[in-house]
């Protein structure tokens, strides 16, 4: 009985892990996209630089992805939040990270739950 419920939970465990990765895997990819599609635009470069990779750190049981501005992560927060000018002044914010952030969060709760 007992080697039963232990292939039943292995069986779960596997399907369970797959059903995570795939999820993770489409939301950082929908991520991308979505901020590649509302980031400001001046010359264009900043919209086209963003990407998603592998956490290091991932295995069997931590499986993660970061979505992440190639060359321009130090413009990220200075667009999001604002910031001050040289001579006085302040540049507005162009919240566009946190709308798509917050989307992706759900989107990920929601695709793991219809999959376990």
């Amino acid at each position: 009985m007992a080697k039963a419920v232990a292939d039943v939970l292995k069986e779960y465990e596997g399907a369970t892990v797959d059903v995570i990765k795939r999820a993770v895997d489409k939301t950082a990819k929908e991520a991308v996209r979505d901020l590649k599609a509302t980031s400001p635009r001046r010359t264009g470069e900043y919209s086209k630089d963003w990407a998603a990779k592998k956490d290091r750190n991932a295995n069997q049981w931590a499986y993660k992805k970061t979505v992440y501005n190639r060359k321009h992560y130090r413009l990220t927060h200075l667009l999001e939040k604002g910031h001050r000018k040289v001579n006085g002044g302040m540049v507005a914010a162009r919240p566009h990270i946190a709308k798509v952030e917050q989307e992706a969060v759900d989107e990920l709760y929601n695709d793991i739950k219809e999959g376990v």
